[in-house]
């Protein structure tokens, strides 16, 4: 058998990455990763889970920076470490956003009595591009400038655009006094190309042979990895061997490269190369689906176009109320549904509300249990649902006759685990809360939200109503018992369980707001409300793993600013009688001191104030939102 290794380069897109590697995964590759160094948050043991057939090794860490040399040595260090652990018949760099556009057994086919170098070339002057200058001038600072972009506030930013104009330059120094540093490879001519490969074994080991000079003729070089492989191939017994394509399928007149979308889907089938970049699951999850079921042969089946509907009511004390919720359901266009009604313990007779309807429609059901509060009544309902999609809908709020119909489309149509649509205030055309769009989004894309909580986004993906879920999810889920604000306790849990997450634009729930609720504005001086700061600290701590390593700063930030929130939520009164400045104090305090690394300059100057002075701190917070008033 021929084995072959894939090196793969991986930033901080991990969960593209992870279907990268559940795809690759054959028990004929092996797989060597290379984590970006400034990616912190990295667990081996759970990448190497995704795996089941290849063996995967993680090589040493490198601070990878577009266009340094630091790209070339994790290529070369990525093919050492292959080289040493197995001779493999072939040799393929690739990027943790690229994907195959083949099945293995197409790509194992194609290199079956191959020998040849699958690297990209052209020389100066080709194509219009003429990139000499790139190595024959020297570029000490390209560690730091990169690409050389830095558009944008911030003293970071203007130093690096300083930093990039000094480079420049430099180079025109170098120009002007007939700096060449070519002239030392008088016998070598330089190609450029593609840094992405296919290479079989003797050149691989040709290359680690060269590493001391490759990293000395290539230092301080602009885009080194764009010249090491072609130029070393090019210049030697092996010239003969290369074949000018990469096998890539990479657009560059669309995009710097182009990111490929799902309408991109029959031109990648109908592509000649093996692979394609960029595609990211992060952005296109329904494409790299589609990708996956095509090149892996396998067919997802015809889903069940009318699944059974699990929709718990839990009910505590709402019989003024309970009537138009229920009507709203059991008038649903949807017929398929079982309603679970999860009488809490009331008092007041909701429950001879609950037991009629379950005598006059067979499809619903009423549970009574002991009082356990609202996350008690739905985990008590999850657990008796039968469903294969499941639904919660508050005891005193209604539904549009098509809310399940449509929220059943849409799951079917995207194989979604979570549909999530608008909802209506108190049945107010004005308070009308929704997406503009449809959007199909990845867990990792939906966990951003989470990172600003004064986003009308954020609140239609943090409440449990409004969704329609896959039962699934719920295996190892629950609502926190006891508390409060359990929304915030679990969203971020189950989200973590999906792996795509639709969001429509259709306003289909009617969401009741009750002076006399829990959360309403005549609880103000409840203290259970500190629970909704320990639902953000327990985000904070489920969220620090790698999959969600782009957007954890916001979800620091969205802690701090829950908290600043809360301490407006309660009266100046309250706060006296409590004590509860000196509580926000040291609550604040503990907070910055845990996450001090993830607090950007102006925060740890804004939480400062909150400290030495929480009262001022609010009052200063109050004459803020006067003035934009």
């Amino acid at each position: 058998m021929k084995k072959h290794a894939y090196l793969i380069m991986a930033h901080n897109n991990i969960e593209s990455l992870k279907h990268l590697l559940q795809v690759v995964d054959d028990e004929r590759n092996d797989i060597f990763l290379h984590i970006d160094k400034k990616m912190q948050l990295l667990d081996e043991a759970e990448i190497t889970s995704w795996v089941n057939k290849s063996n995967i090794y993680f090589i040493e860490r490198y601070d990878v920076r577009w266009g340094h040399n630091s790209l070339a040595m994790c290529e070369i260090a990525l093919l050492e470490a292959a080289i040493k652990t197995d001779s493999y018949h072939y040799y393929h760099i690739i990027s943790g956003v690229d994907f195959p556009i083949k099945s293995q057994d197409e790509i194992h086919s194609f290199f079956e009595n191959e020998d040849g170098l699958f690297i990209s070339y052209h020389q100066d002057g080709e194509y219009g591009d003429y990139y000499m200058y790139k190595v024959q001038y020297y570029f000490p600072l390209m560690r730091f400038v990169q690409r050389g972009c830095h558009d944008g506030p911030g003293k970071k930013k203007a130093i690096l655009r300083h930093l990039t104009k000094l480079e420049w330059r430099g180079v025109d120094w170098q120009r002007a006094h007939g700096v060449d540093r070519t002239k030392k490879y008088k016998d070598f001519t330089f190609y450029k190309g593609d840094n992405w490969f296919s290479i079989p074994d003797d050149f691989a080991r040709y290359i680690v042979a060269n590493k001391n000079k490759i990293k000395k003729m290539f230092a301080m070089t602009n885009g080194s990895d764009e010249f090491f492989m072609q130029t070393m191939a090019l210049n030697s017994q092996f010239k003969d061997r290369v074949r000018n394509t990469c096998l890539r399928t990479i657009d560059w007149n669309r995009g710097n490269p182009y990111i490929y979308t799902l309408d991109d889907y029959s031109e990648l089938m109908a592509a000649d190369g093996l692979f394609a970049r960029k595609i990211s699951y992060v952005d296109e999850p329904l494409l790299v689906n589609k990708l996956t079921e095509s090149i892996s042969k396998t067919d997802r089946g015809q889903l069940n176009e009318s699944p059974l509907v699990s929709i718990v009511v839990p009910i505590y004390n709402v019989k003024d109320y309970l009537a138009e919720c229920l009507d709203s359901i059991k008038n649903q266009t949807y017929n398929n549904i079982e309603v679970l009604l999860v009488d809490d313990g009331s008092t007041d007779g909701s429950d001879i509300v609950a037991r009629q309807y379950t005598e006059e429609d067979n499809r619903f059901t009423y549970i009574h249990q002991v009082n356990a509060g609202l996350s008690g009544a739905r985990n008590t309902g999850k657990t008796a649902a039968r469903g294969e999609y499941i639904a919660f809908i508050d005891s005193d709020d209604w539904l549009e006759c098509d809310y399940i119909s449509k929220l059943v489309e849409q799951a079917i149509a995207c194989d979604a685990d979570i549909v999530v649509c608008g909802f209506k205030k108190n049945n107010d055309d004005t308070a009308i809360t929704t997406f503009k769009d449809k959007q199909i989004n990845s867990k990792t894309k939906t966990m951003e939200i989470l990172g600003n909580i004064f986003t009308p986004e954020y609140l239609l993906i943090n409440v449990a109503w409004n969704k329609l879920y896959k039962k699934t999810i719920f295996d190892t889920v629950d609502y926190p018992a006891g508390k409060i604000h359990e929304d915030e306790y679990s969203i971020h849990r189950i989200i973590d369980k999906a792996d795509l997450i639709v969001t429509i634009p259709d306003v289909l729930y009617h969401y009741r707001i009750r002076e006399d609720s829990i959360t309403g504005n005549t609880n103000n001086e409840n203290l259970k409300h500190f629970d909704i700061v320990d639902a953000h600290m327990d985000r904070v701590a489920f969220c620090k793993k790698q999959m969600y390593e782009g957007y954890y700063r916001l979800i620091v930030y969205s802690l701090f600013e829950e908290i600043i929130q809360l301490m407006c939520r309660y009266s100046d009164d309250v706060c006296k009688k409590h004590n509860l400045y000196k509580r926000f104090r040291w609550l604040m305090l503990r907070e910055c001191m845990k996450n001090y690394n993830y607090l950007d300059n102006h925060q740890k100057k804004e939480y400062l104030l909150m400290i030495l002075s929480p009262r001022f701190y609010r009052k200063r917070i109050e004459r803020i939102s006067e003035k934009s008033e």
